[in-house]
């Protein structure tokens, strides 16, 4: 059972807190949110798996709910006003640094390979449709769209003709590729990818993908629609990107490669490399 905050009430928060402290294995490590009670510093990540499984009788994996933030958000939308956040500031930005190394290396893979490499690249023509007026999205994106909205009956929200950014561009080529951390393999990605039409061109292995999804179940609930939201601008990228002239979008697992080690000597950076190379003779 997929995570749903909707189902979580205050009395399933009240429930966990007492269960929890009532617990000999209380240990839950907590590094940004926390609920406050009493004298007690409570996980609050943790406070709302264990109240929705009071809720549903079903324990939802860590990974449904990411970000401190949003477990905050949840705890203090049904009334727990001493939920807070005490997130420390990283410097260089928000991104683990870990998964910022990696990033770095595999750009210079890619800049040593292809000489140009540009980050955040927004295409003219990769952008999101008016989401209030469904008589205007292409069709191909609209049944993507209605496939994503009716799992959870939750909108997608969105800004009309915001231009999408890839994680990278290479110019000579005219190649996007996305660098897919966790975050993106939700059960929302994995409706989203099996709505496609059979004949869409892509640049990844669009079952492995499904799989991953189905597997890693992640989910971020803050905002509430940010998994709907996130699966559909992926799909935006992937369907508009070869109709604007581009090569199909790669997309790169971030735990597939420690580029930051591996480089490109393994064999999954040479498969990646060689699918790059395939597309570029296509």
């Amino acid at each position: 059972m997929d995570f749903d905050e909707r189902l979580i009430k205050k009395e399933h928060v009240t429930a966990a807190i007492e269960k929890y402290l009532s617990s000999p294995d209380n240990r839950h490590s907590a590094r940004s949110a926390f609920l406050i009670h009493e004298e007690h510093k409570l996980p609050a990540k943790f406070i709302i798996r264990l109240a929705f499984e009071i809720a549903t009788g079903h324990m939802p994996h860590p990974e449904t709910l990411t970000g401190g933030k949003a477990s905050i958000r949840v705890l203090q939308n049904l009334g727990f006003n001493n939920a807070i956040y005490e997130k420390q500031h990283v410097a260089g930005g928000k991104r683990n640094k870990i998964k910022s190394i990696r990033r770095e290396a595999l750009r210079k893979i890619l800049l040593n390979l292809w000489s140009d490499v540009e980050i955040e690249k927004r295409i003219k023509g990769v952008f999101v449709p008016d989401l209030t007026d469904k008589s205007t999205i292409e069709p191909s994106l609209l049944k993507i769209l209605d496939a994503i909205q009716a799992h959870r009956q939750i909108t997608v929200k969105g800004k009309k003709n915001f231009v999408l950014a890839f994680d990278f561009f290479i110019p000579s080529i005219n190649l996007p590729i996305e660098f897919d951390e966790r975050q993106h393999f939700t059960p929302l990605r994995a409706i989203a990818l099996n709505a496609y039409s059979d004949d869409t061109k892509l640049g990844f292995d669009k079952i492995r993908w499904i799989n991953l999804s189905d597997q890693i179940r992640a989910g971020d609930n803050s905002p509430i629609y940010r998994d709907e939201q996130r699966a559909f601008y992926d799909s935006i990228r992937d369907i508009l990107a070869p109709r604007v002239g581009l090569k199909p979008v790669v997309r790169i697992f971030e735990d597939d490669v420690k580029w930051e080690t591996e480089e490109s000597k393994s064999d999954k950076a040479t498969a990646i490399l060689t699918n790059i190379e395939n597309l570029i003779s296509r």
